[in-house]
């Protein structure tokens, strides 16, 4: 069975992680410069660390992952395991990885800046901006507003995740396209009416960037890349828009039937514009992170109205998702994402001025074995502080 999207269960995963930050608790009244960030940690922490990964990879049997910690202290970037799960090629630190729902926070932060510029408001009906067929297609299309897009209230249903996989992957010569995305889920809809509850749908932010093709005058990616990536200084960052991820690079892979593994790396991931098709690296991605919560991309006012929840979700605000976690008394805040053999973690902690972003190259969707190798981070940083 092809894996979902699995906000729940990466919570899970976050949670004990998470809570391995009380090593590197600091003044967050004191704001630390990028280079503090560039200190490594102790040797003997690194080391250590890194033994019990290595170890929880081979107890649970997960193939590998990639893992940056970064605190006002210091900073621990490491990989371990394997990339990829077929050629038993070695992880190595600084590896690329499909981020999955984590590119909807960066499709968030673009209608963020065009709402600064005042080329739009969150509050536009999205009719005003996409094209009249389109708008006639979707259910409610001409009172659904682009903040219903970004916080799922718009009753939107979401595309079929499993069946888009398996036609790629059966046929990737013939990626399937965002449009073919839109038609799924619009047949499914109305959900609800608009603003009234709240479901998870990738649709809503495939309508996001139709919005900002023409808000901004140019299409979504060149917005992206000029508004966002160049100037947070993402070199490692860009949207997987060829079925082949270039340079040293985690694998996707997934156990199919019959023990077989599917190797889903280099599918065309166009189906999700704007919802999930950015690829990254831990450290450009708590690079973004940073470089949005000191305001360099958008002003903290706007920062704010994104952390928001609504009030039908209770935690996912503007493409930005805020957690307590009442038993750690801890916030977490950010996003994440699953794509079929790969799982994304991107997460600030305020309490400790500590940003957190890990990939694992999981091939089945257990709870349990991830969670152990998590667990053992927590112990270990846990015992040191």
């Amino acid at each position: 069975m092809i894996m979902k999207k699995a906000i729940v269960f990466l919570l899970c995963l976050f949670t004990a992680l998470l809570f391995s930050v009380g090593c590197v608790q600091s003044d967050v009244s004191a704001q630390p410069s990028e280079n503090q960030y560039l200190n490594a940690p102790p040797e003997d922490v690194s080391n250590e660390l890194q033994q019990i990964i290595d170890s929880g990879l081979e107890e649970t049997g997960i193939p590998g992952m990639q893992i940056e910690i970064s605190s006002p202290q210091w900073t621990w970037n490491s990989a371990a395991g394997n990339a990829s799960s077929i050629s038993g090629e070695k992880a190595e630190p600084g590896m690329r990885f499909i981020i999955a729902s984590v590119s909807k926070s960066f499709t968030s932060v673009a209608i963020q800046k065009l709402s600064e510029s005042g080329k739009l408001s969150l509050e536009d009906k999205i009719s005003s901006w996409l094209p009249a067929e389109l708008v006639e297609s979707i259910p409610n299309g001409e009172i659904i507003t682009i903040r219903q897009l970004l916080d799922h209230t718009s009753g939107i249903a979401d595309y079929d995740e499993d069946s888009i996989i398996l036609m790629e992957y059966n046929e990737p010569e013939k990626p399937v396209s965002y449009q073919f995305s839109l038609e799924q889920g619009i047949k499914e809809s109305p959900l609800y009416p608009p603003g009234t509850s709240y479901t998870y749908s990738n649709v809503n932010y495939i309508l996001l960037t139709l919005i900002v093709d023409n808000a901004a005058g140019i299409p979504y990616a060149d917005y992206l890349q000029r508004e966002i990536l160049i100037p947070a200084g993402l070199n490692d960052t860009f949207l997987q828009q060829t079925n082949q991820i270039p340079g040293s690079h985690m694998k996707a892979t997934l156990l199919g039937e019959n023990g077989s593994i599917m190797d889903c790396t280099n599918l065309y991931v166009l189906f999700d514009r704007g919802a999930g098709d950015i690829i990254s690296t831990a450290s450009d991605l708590n690079k973004f992170h940073r470089a949005l919560r000191s305001g360099e991309i958008i002003d903290l006012d706007t920062l704010a109205i994104m952390e928001e929840p609504s009030t039908q979700s209770g935690y996912y605000g503007l493409g930005y998702a805020t957690n307590q976690i009442k038993s750690l008394n801890m916030t977490i805040m950010g996003h994440d994402g699953s794509y079929p053999g790969s799982i994304t973690c991107w997460y600030y902690i305020p309490e400790y001025d500590t940003y957190i972003a890990f990939n694992l190259n999981c091939m089945d969707v257990s709870i349990e074995r991830p969670d152990k190798v998590l667990k053992s981070v927590l112990l270990y940083l846990e015992s040191v502080n």
